[in-house]
């Protein structure tokens, strides 16, 4: 037999058997999903997890941050509210208590003579 003989049976169409087609795509979609690596499935877990976190824990966060805010805030109207009532306080005070001057002071020139100086 020649080459070209042998060449052209070899390669000569032939036919798969019945169900060949099935069966290659079960076992592609078998090895599919046994192939699926379970860092995929974790990480689909994990972002599920962090989804239901962030549902359940933003609103508690937001309630904190809420809190916070109004208690500067109202710091701030107390700081404000002990700074005018001190102004108010210290112009009361200086028009009540007013600085008393002596009414003899004595002078240089009076001193000088009750010590004997010239």
């Amino acid at each position: 037999m020649n080459p070209d003989a042998r060449l052209r049976r070899a390669l000569a169409p032939v036919d798969p058997p019945d169900g060949f087609a099935q069966r290659v795509r079960a076992r592609v979609a078998e090895q599919a999903r046994a192939s699926q690596p379970a860092p995929r499935r974790a990480t689909r877990w994990m972002a599920i997890a962090a989804t239901v976190l962030a549902v359940l824990g933003g609103p508690l966060v937001w309630r904190e941050y809420e809190t916070r805010r109004e208690a500067l805030a109202a710091r701030a109207q107390v700081l404000l509210a002990l700074q005018i009532a001190s102004r108010e306080l210290n112009t009361v005070q200086r028009k009540v208590v007013r600085p008393v001057a002596p009414a003899s002071t004595p002078s240089r020139a009076d001193v000088s003579e009750k010590e004997g100086r010239p």
